[in-house]
């Protein structure tokens, strides 16, 4: 840790080449966002087809210099910190770099990174995720927000947003326009919120988790209907369990099990890992096993079911 007296913060843009990051930093700098720091200091770790304006680096008193990855070392982060002694840090990473090398690698005194963001290109994301997911997934679990910019009207952006939060849900998640300004999304949901009992699917399970929980506004007091599979454990509470799914959000490295908790008069009749369809009130509640208020599940009535023909869960 950094002295309290003594921090230089790093700003880390990532993303994928040409998914903005240029041009994002250079309006961060054009707004002035900077300009309590009399010293600046831009690492380009990769060089796209956007360049920065030098005059506009210059006015704002921003050094650049541009590192290859053999280049990365403590070493030559001292060298830096030297010779420009920089107040904040700006670092436009290279996508296909590990987020671990700059997270993990010896910094000069004061040097900590204070926000990480990473930029997406709407029209190539989905492209670019069925091929390289696994590299992309792990600037997203390491991120504070991710920004989509260059939208278009007919994309479901909602199902970009389950994809983010699915890796890290605490993350905030900004849609831009092609003009840089930002998009409000209206979600596309499989299932119809106002019927009496909401139907979930067995392949929409995982839009029904992540929604439930970011909008209780929606749900809350709604009867929903929903298959899991049966999680006991005898750290919960009496009378409770978790009719969940299992879901690979990455790789199969990464599988899951997910749900929320379940309260249930008769929990001792249920056998763990036996899949059930769950009628139940949807409430929310500070609950421990969340860390925070979430979804809780009121059952009405619990039925044994067969499997889905698709046991790991998408979003």
């Amino acid at each position: 840790m950094a002295d309290e007296d003594y921090a230089i913060p790093i700003f880390l843009i990532n993303g994928q080449l040409e998914s903005g990051k240029t041009t994002f930093i250079s309006d961060t700098i054009e707004m002035g966002q900077f300009d309590e720091a009399q010293k600046k200091l831009l690492i380009v770790c990769e060089e796209g087809e956007e360049e920065y304006d030098e005059k506009l680096l210059r006015e704002n008193a921003v050094d650049m210099v541009v590192l290859d990855k053999d280049e990365f070392t403590p070493e030559k982060l001292e060298q830096l910190d030297k010779q420009y002694d920089p107040w904040v840090v700006i670092v436009e990473y290279n996508g296909m770099w590990d987020p671990k090398l700059i997270e993990e690698i010896a910094k000069p005194r004061g040097w900590e990174i204070y926000q990480t963001i990473t930029m997406m290109d709407a029209g190539s994301f989905q492209l670019q995720w069925q091929n390289m997911k696994s590299i992309m997934a792990e600037s997203v679990k390491r991120a504070d927000m991710v920004i989509f910019n260059r939208c278009v009207k007919g994309m479901n952006l909602g199902s970009f947003r389950r994809s983010m939060r699915a890796l890290n849900g605490n993350l905030q998640v900004v849609f831009e326009d092609e003009n840089g300004d930002q998009v409000a999304i209206s979600e596309q949901l499989p299932y119809d919120t106002n019927q009496d009992v909401i139907e979930v699917e067995d392949d929409d399970y995982g839009i029904w988790y992540m929604d439930v929980n970011d909008r209780p506004e929606v749900y809350k007091g709604k009867t929903v209907r929903v298959k899991g599979q049966v999680l006991k454990n005898r750290q919960f509470k009496k009378k409770n369990f978790v009719p969940g799914r299992k879901v690979m959000t990455c790789c199969a490295a990464d599988m899951q099990f997910i749900g929320y908790i379940a309260e249930y008069d008769k929990v001792d009749e249920l056998t763990n890992k036996e899949w059930v369809i769950v009628t139940a009130k949807i409430t929310y509640a500070f609950r421990t096993e969340y860390r925070k208020k979430g979804p809780v599940l009121q059952c009405i009535s619990v039925e044994k079911a067969q499997p889905p023909a698709n046991e790991i869960v998408s979003f």
